[in-house]
């Protein structure tokens, strides 16, 4: 029932069985709240074969879980497992191999970030006329400032990481709207990163409030 009922995996299973096939499906198994991701390929002869996206393990601090905010990992990893199949003539798990050697990437230096980021520029301004604009107004100073934090040695070790290092660097008053704007562009920015092949952890927290802070408020004492 909570498949059925669910809009983000109605969409993802139409986007993936449109780019890899109709015998192409994901679902969550598993007991719990936390449920692993399962995909499943069904083949013209008939036969399937099931195979597991992500760690196994639920400990592993780069499991991914089957939620709302998987879903463009999920759909990226699935096009690249197909690309394999077709192009290399591997079956699901040799080609989810190949496919998982390719992201051993993320917060670890091995991720090509610059490459990345002129993706999520292009992705922010193919969406309309003034898309280059707002890239160059709002995006562009804080993306070149979260890259040169990932570029950092030692290397970053979180996504929580690099927004507080933003903050610490360039981040403004705490509570302001520069503030604000700032960790939720470089937030952004990470989940890209994430649904595109960088690890679990370059993900930035849920809620970004601690990041963004409160504004002080300033009492001014009336004289006498």
């Amino acid at each position: 029932m909570t498949d059925k009922s669910s809009p983000w995996i109605t969409s993802l299973r139409e986007e993936i069985r449109k780019s890899c096939g109709d015998g192409w499906m994901v679902r969550g198994i598993g007991s719990g709240h936390v449920q692993k991701v399962q995909l499943t390929v069904r083949f013209e002869n008939g036969k399937r074969s099931s195979i597991i996206l992500g760690p196994k393990a639920k400990s592993d601090p780069d499991f991914v879980p089957w939620g709302v905010t998987s879903a463009g990992w999920i759909l990226n990893v699935c096009k690249a497992i197909s690309l394999k199949m077709e192009s290399e003539n591997k079956n699901l798990d040799k080609a989810y191999g190949l496919v998982k050697q390719n992201q051993q990437s993320g917060l670890d230096g091995t991720l090509d970030w610059e490459k990345l980021s002129t993706k999520f520029k292009i992705h922010k301004t193919s969406t309309g006329k003034k898309g280059s604009r707002i890239w160059n107004r709002n995006y562009r100073t804080t993306i070149d400032r979260t890259l040169l934090i990932l570029a950092s040695e030692p290397p970053i070790a979180s996504g929580y990481s690099v927004l507080k290092t933003l903050v610490e660097r360039h981040g403004g008053a705490p509570g302001s709207a520069s503030r604000r704007l700032r960790v939720q562009y470089a937030a952004e920015f990470l989940r890209f990163a994430f649904r595109n092949g960088a690890k679990k952890s370059c993900l930035p927290p849920e809620d970004l409030n601690e990041l963004i802070g409160e504004k002080v408020a300033i009492n001014k004492k009336k004289e006498d």
